[in-house]
């Protein structure tokens, strides 16, 4: 048996191709067969008030594309023009993350781009922490007198 097995906890949420499903009182498996069903647990999406990094805006989008939002023909190339942006700054801490993400989107495999992201949202976040004491560090002290 293949397809995508997704272990869900007592009530958690699912939305799967636009339906949102929610599991029962007891914990469950569910094996989505279908390779082009379009998954988002619940628990991974973004608020629309989260997205306030570029890697997130990304991440949002994609996760709009699962949602049925959004329609791959429309966003897709708006989508890839963005992952460019990104490719530029994620290349020197890890050269494939970019190419593997446009890769999964365009073989429409959003459920497997999403989790890729999750990692890119991790490493941004961290980027931003490493600028941030970059910053602190590098600013002027007061001389004493």
């Amino acid at each position: 048996m293949s397809g995508l097995i997704l272990k869900l906890a007592a009530g958690e949420k699912v939305v799967i191709n636009g339906a949102l499903l929610e599991n029962g009182d007891k914990p469950s498996s569910l094996r989505i067969a279908d390779a082009n069903a379009r998954v988002l647990r619940c628990r991974d999406a973004l608020k629309p008030e989260e997205v306030d990094t570029p890697v997130k805006q990304v991440y949002y989008a994609i996760q709009l594309l699962i949602t049925g939002d959004l329609e791959d023909d429309r966003v897709l190339p708006a989508l890839f023009r963005e992952i460019e942006h990104l490719e530029e700054v994620f290349r020197a801490i890890d050269p494939e993350a970019i190419p593997q993400l446009r890769e999964m989107l365009r073989r429409g495999n959003h459920y497997s781009a999403l989790c890729h992201m999750r990692n890119l949202v991790e490493l941004e976040a961290e980027l931003f922490r490493h600028a941030r004491l970059k910053n602190t560090y590098s600013e002027p002290r007061a001389q004493v007198a």
